[in-house]
């Protein structure tokens, strides 16, 4: 039989033991998922286009184009929340040293209607991936005032 001060050792090496070995690596990618969503008071569209772009930026520097995807003959209606899943940045290398952003506008020809801003953030610049910022992101968007 064990000693009673052997017990807690016992049980300190058996929850150890029980613990999984190493957490899964780190995703090394710049891969960002997420969800589109137009609020059902925003007026009605069709025929748009969503532009998400994801940008590497390293300071002192312009900031790099990772990915540009864009999510064609979008539509909306007023009164029904609109929603469509995306993900960019899969094939990119992520760095050392360098932020990442998302940017999302739907655009009608060349003209930005609508500005895009993630749920996670208070400013336009969509961060993601570093500083404990998440890859998987929730983008709203409202229309721009001219």
């Amino acid at each position: 039989m064990f000693p009673r001060r052997a017990a807690p050792l016992a049980l300190v090496f058996m929850l150890t033991a029980a613990a999984p070995a190493d957490d899964p690596k780190p995703d090394p990618s710049t891969k960002v998922t997420g969800t589109v969503v137009v609020p059902k008071e925003v007026a009605s569209f069709d025929g748009r286009v969503v532009e998400l772009r994801l940008y590497a930026r390293v300071a002192g520097r312009a900031a790099d184009l990772v990915e540009k995807v864009e999510i064609k003959d979008f539509t909306h209606v007023t009164g029904k929340e609109t929603k469509k899943e995306f993900t960019i940045g899969a094939k990119g290398e992520r760095k050392e040293n360098t932020k990442y952003y998302v940017t999302a506008f739907i655009l009608k020809g060349e003209e930005r209607t609508h500005l895009g801003q993630a749920d996670h953030v208070k400013q336009p610049l969509n961060a993601v991936i570093t500083d404990n910022n998440p890859r998987t992101i929730t983008i709203r968007f409202k229309e721009i005032k001219n």
